[in-house]
């Protein structure tokens, strides 16, 4: 009885830790793969310390000028793909004081025109945040816009 008691005790916890956790860890530190500064925001795949393997590296002064990234000035933290800011819920605002938004990160490469949880400081007026600040998605990711993004929906 007790050998039971014991085992469902722990089944509780083991349980209550799984749902307690962020299960993509948004706003952890990841790692830049090339070690040197980005020209832009750049999408990272795979990126093993993050549980989604998708690290999100933004290049300084993308946005704000307020990029507090540990890496040479640049923002590098774990990310996720969303459809709704509150699928952005971060384990950690260690970087990224003001939260995260749901919105395009990039226009070109694999991911393009592909929302991710990004921090609100990096947001790109008439990119992907409009004067209100709300988020917008990009002229070149629309339907009709003539990208080659191959995430466009036609």
């Amino acid at each position: 009885m007790r050998a039971l008691m014991l085992c469902s005790l722990i089944g509780v916890v083991v349980g209550a830790a799984l749902f307690a956790c962020n299960p993509n860890s948004i706003g952890r530190p990841c790692v830049n793969p090339g070690g040197e500064a980005v020209a832009g925001t750049q999408v990272s795949s795979p990126a093993l310390e993050c549980p989604s393997r998708l690290c999100l590296i933004t290049a300084p002064g993308t946005a704000s000028g307020n990029v507090t990234g540990v890496d040479g000035g640049f923002r590098a933290a774990c990310t996720a793909e969303c459809q709704h800011d509150s699928d952005c819920d971060p384990e950690t605002k260690e970087q990224c004081k003001s939260g995260f938004s749901c919105a395009v990160a990039v226009e070109t490469g694999r991911f393009c025109c592909k929302k991710f949880c990004i921090c609100k400081e990096d947001l790109e007026l008439n990119k992907n945040i409009d004067i209100d600040g709300g988020t917008i998605v990009p002229a070149s990711c629309q339907p009709g816009s003539g990208s080659a993004c191959i995430n466009l929906k036609k």
